[in-house]
């Protein structure tokens, strides 16, 4: 259920985008004192934008876990091979996306959805409405100084009981923000807090997926905030023609002053 709005300057929306139109998507809106506003899960182009639409109509940042930009007929984008090149130490890799995979061979998912919204997509623009792409993993490492990646994502070896164990440290530092700057207050609402009693109740593998969409929405809206009102702790990776990625990064990466977008 959508929080009925009231009046803001701007709301810090996450899109944990599927790939394609059968997949889950996350979604999460955190307006400008740091409340969650709403967060849920859909699935189709048309359900995503009903959703997205009430929290886009005036100024917004929409930071989608998707690729945006895809040109490249094969291989990596400049973007994800700079995230493995500075993250990659810490488990942190992008899939590649290229124009030789379906899903991107006709403009990717994510520009289409911007579109639709009117959303500027230039990380060197202006605007009070724009979007980004964004990757949860190398955020969390930098946002929560962590040695390695949070490894709730299910992959090949790892149990359920590794999964839960990982999910639960994520939402529990999702939590800790309430003292952060910016804050990020998540305890008094109803779909969190569903989220919270459903993971609590989770016994198996399909229980934590559901949930992972929505908590992966929920980060990518807060890297939109803290992007916001922290720019020099951040970095754009890549190169606006070829596709972008946004993230917080380490002090070290900040002093190393990578090759990215201005």
């Amino acid at each position: 259920m959508v929080t009925k709005k009231a009046t803001t300057s701007r709301y810090f929306v996450g899109v944990d985008l599927a790939w394609g139109q059968r997949g889950s998507t996350g979604l999460a809106v955190i307006d400008d004192s740091g409340v969650l506003r709403d967060v849920a899960t859909r699935q189709t182009d048309e359900e995503i934008l009903a959703w997205l639409r009430p929290w886009t109509d005036g100024p917004c940042f929409v930071a989608f876990d998707a690729p945006l930009i895809v040109v490249n007929p094969s291989g990596k984008r400049l973007c994800e091979r700079l995230i493995g090149q500075y993250f990659g130490r810490y488990g942190a890799h992008c899939h590649s996306a290229n124009t030789a995979n379906p899903s991107f061979a006709d403009e990717s998912r994510a520009l289409r959805l911007t579109e639709a919204l009117g959303l500027e997509v230039d990380p060197t623009s202006t605007s009070v409405r724009r979007a980004a792409e964004v990757y949860p993993h190398p955020a969390l490492v930098a946002l929560f100084d962590l040695p390695r990646i949070l490894q709730y994502k299910a992959k090949p070896g790892r149990d359920f009981d590794h999964l839960y164990a990982e999910m639960l440290r994520l939402a529990g530092y999702l939590e800790a923000l309430a003292d952060a700057s910016p804050p990020l207050h998540l305890v008094d609402n109803a779909e969190w807090q569903l989220i919270r009693k459903n993971l609590d109740a989770a016994t198996r593998k399909v229980d934590l997926k559901r949930l992972e969409d929505a908590i992966d929405g929920v980060v990518c809206a807060y890297i939109a905030w803290y992007a916001t009102t922290h720019p020099t702790r951040t970095r754009t990776f890549g190169d606006p023609a070829t596709g972008t990625i946004l993230t917080p990064v380490t002090p070290f990466i900040l002093r190393s002053g990578p090759g990215v977008a201005p």
